[in-house]
């Protein structure tokens, strides 16, 4: 089975000499932010993939161990999104108290977080006798409030799945499950934070947040500046024609849980990361110790927001030579509403240009492995500016119009800048270099 490990851009964080200009630093290259000097990356999944299932066979036949098997799996998914706790556990071996406790806490973590349509489809795995079958089983689901797309066979399509490995053993006339195996090796959605410990909630009006029993105390605070950020995300998920629908997702992880969800960040810069779940939303994961060292949490958690409203709903899109349009329209968005050079941005292009003169183009190249943090920062901060540059220019609609057409539609500056402004993207650039020079 081929790898799926997400590409990750890394992006260090601002010198500590700076850090008491605040605001925020905060991008994401469909993977990358950075805010208040901490960063934070979106994972893509990667292209599509089978996901070995298949439709379940409706024969007139006997069933085999492994349909039977199946229909059980079929049966738990539906009862998960009624809300049926009893008619989910009662499939599983009652001798196996840690197996139940998993079910039971798998159960509620995702109640917990408003889950809606669930699927199970599979195969048959490498065991099927009358007295065990084993489904290699994919686990799909998409939460309440989401568009849910139709199931597809592939990974990176439909919803978003988990890969499982579930035994079932005969016992008397039926077959329970003795034993469940979470595939880990499928990508950036393996280890999902609900598939982990019980999780704690705190439910506002547009955000839910959740962490482990360790971050209970913290979920109330991050709720109030969530809800407040999701305000401004809103507006801005329906200035580039995404409005979400679904409250907004943010897990709170410790330590612990930091370097195991989503396959873990072992970046020690790193603060959060906002990860598509294909098509039917976006997570956001918080390093809650690192966030908490930040002067204004509400910053980072806008700055999150503001990728989810722009890049949800895409199952992937390559916007690699336009790293600089994806993290500036989140540095936008995250910064609101104070103008880039009232934010740490301003400090970081005075010392860009001191340095190495300014760039010829807002476009700034985007980030190779081996960039420098000055680099890094540079397009951050250009980005930051350059998106407010075309605000102030010529209206927050016509900047969102052409952050739809680049990020979500897919075509290049040059195409998007006519439709968008009614101007070349050259003459843009020319006039938002000049802006900027007059504002750093």
């Amino acid at each position: 089975m081929e790898d799926h490990s997400p590409s990750v851009l890394e992006l260090p964080a601002a010198p500590t000499a700076q850090r008491s200009h605040k605001p925020v630093l905060a991008a994401v290259l469909a993977l990358l932010i950075l805010a208040g000097g901490a960063a934070a990356a979106v994972l893509w999944p990667e292209a599509d993939e089978p996901a070995a299932a298949v439709p379940t066979p409706k024969p007139s036949r006997a069933l085999t161990p492994f349909e039977q098997g199946l229909n059980v799996l079929e049966a738990q998914a539906a009862a998960l999104s009624k809300g049926d706790e009893k008619a989910w556990l009662a499939p599983v071996d009652t001798k196996q108290p840690k197996l139940v406790a998993r079910y039971r806490t798998t159960f509620r973590n995702l109640r917990g977080l408003g889950v809606g349509p669930v699927e199970y489809h599979g195969r048959p795995g490498s065991v099927s006798t009358s007295a065990k079958a084993i489904v290699s089983a994919t686990f799909s689901y998409c939460f309440t409030g989401a568009t849910c797309p139709e199931w597809r066979n592939t990974y990176s399509s439909g919803p978003p799945k988990l890969y499982q490995d579930v035994t079932l053993t005969r016992r008397g006339d039926r077959y329970v499950i003795t034993a469940l195996e979470t595939t880990r090796n499928q990508g950036a959605l393996s280890a999902p934070p609900w598939e982990g410990p019980a999780l704690s909630f705190a439910t506002g009006k547009r955000v839910v947040v959740a962490g482990s029993s360790s971050q209970k105390k913290y979920l109330k605070r991050f709720l109030k500046a969530a809800d407040k950020a999701a305000a401004v995300a809103d507006r801005y998920a329906g200035l580039i024609g995404n409005k979400q629908n679904a409250r907004y997702r943010i897990y709170l992880a410790d330590e612990k849980s930091w370097k195991n969800w989503y396959g873990g960040n072992d970046s020690s810069w790193a603060i959060g990361y906002a990860i598509p779940l294909n098509a039917a939303g976006t997570d956001i994961v918080l390093r809650t110790r690192k966030v908490l060292q930040e002067e204004d949490i509400s910053l980072i958690i806008q700055h999150e927001l503001g990728h989810v409203a722009t890049l949800a709903g895409l199952s992937s899109r390559d916007t690699d030579d336009d790293q600089w349009l994806v993290e500036g329209i989140a540095e936008y968005i995250g910064a609101y509403p104070k103008k880039p050079q009232n934010t740490y941005s301003r400090y970081v292009l005075a010392d860009a240009f001191r340095k190495r003169g300014s760039p010829k183009s807002i476009a700034v190249k985007s980030l190779t492995d081996d960039a420098d943090d000055l680099t890094v920062s540079t397009l951050y901060a250009m980005g930051h500016y350059a998106t407010g540059c075309m605000a102030a220019k010529y209206g927050e609609p016509k900047l969102m119009r052409f952050a739809d057409l680049v990020l979500r539609q897919g075509q290049k500056p040059a195409a998007a800048a006519p439709t968008a402004f009614g101007k070349p993207f050259a003459a843009v650039d020319k006039a938002c270099l000049s802006w900027i020079k007059s504002r750093v």
